[in-house]
């Protein structure tokens, strides 16, 4: 009441007093709400976080048991048994490979809350990628009986993007995909280009699906929709927020939509490479006429 311009009331007034009591109450109750927030936001932070060590406790053990166990049984089998040896030195590799995945992901949502994270675009062919992700997603897949259905056509243009970084959206999201999707389900994945100039790339599975607030959840890092306790999946659950920071470092997008018990479908937005090259060169000459100027 007395902030701005001219006092309201006489000083010493009955008002006067009254509205000076009024806005120090106003000014504790915001500061009261303001404190409840932040101690709310901190609670969850903590939870999500907890929540997360408890699931990388587990996640970083199985691998590692694998590793020892493999590892101890060839150090005890005999040298004329080959074939033993190649097939425990496969599993020791493969889960090497995924404690490596595991703790890249780490490094990499660390990187992405400290604005550290970049990428290296280049001209690249979509569904080239697209191709290689899926040899590497189709073994899960057939373990579930699940069919993917890959419609993206091979004349989509030239995306401007990190092929390494584009790779490793595109596995998080498709992983997710079957791992979400029951037996005998289906993923659809279809790609098209926009007069934005941008080229869209579509994954839609009939899985379990996501309510709002889970969906919520799912986007943050280290959120888990599922409890330590309770969770039927294996994984970290960073995929799907790296995913969303790595689709916006590229200048494009990935939104989700999702219904309970229907399917999720995932859009991620990339721009091409005509559309960054008409950026570069307004940009260019909008400088040569200031510089002119």
């Amino acid at each position: 009441m007395r902030t701005f311009g001219q006092r309201w009331f006489k000083d010493g007034s009955l008002m006067a007093e009254y509205s000076e009591h009024f806005g120090r109450a106003v000014t504790r109750h915001k500061s009261m709400v303001a404190l409840g927030a932040a101690k709310v936001e901190a609670e969850l932070a903590s939870k999500a976080k907890s929540e997360f060590i408890a699931n990388m406790s587990h996640e970083l053990r199985t691998p590692l048991n694998a590793i020892i166990g493999f590892a101890d049984m060839l150090s005890v089998l005999k040298i004329g048994d080959p074939q033993r040896v190649g097939q425990y030195s496969s599993y020791i590799k493969q889960a090497a490979e995924h404690l490596l995945m595991l703790i890249n992901g780490i490094l990499d949502i660390s990187k992405i809350q400290a604005g550290s994270l970049t990428v290296e675009p280049e001209p690249l062919k979509l569904d080239e990628a697209l191709s290689s992700c899926l040899m590497i997603i189709e073994g899960k897949a057939k373990e579930k009986q699940i069919e993917i259905f890959n419609r993206c056509p091979n004349t989509l243009p030239l995306v401007h993007a990190d092929p390494l970084r584009i790779k490793q959206i595109l596995i998080n999201i498709l992983s997710n995909a079957v791992k979400f999707t029951p037996n005998g389900g289906q993923v659809i994945i279809e790609g098209a280009a926009g007069n934005n100039g941008f080229v869209t790339l579509t994954v839609t599975d009939n899985g379990i699906g996501m309510t709002l607030q889970e969906l919520e959840i799912a986007k943050r890092p280290f959120g888990q929709v599922e409890s330590s306790l309770s969770r039927t999946n294996e994984g970290t659950g960073l995929g799907l927020p790296i995913s969303v920071a790595l689709a916006r470092l590229h200048g494009g997008g990935l939104k989700i939509e999702s219904e309970k018990g229907k399917g999720t479908r995932i859009f991620i937005d990339l721009p091409t490479q005509q559309y960054v090259q008409r950026q570069a060169e307004g940009t260019q000459t909008r400088s040569v006429g200031q510089n002119l100027n």
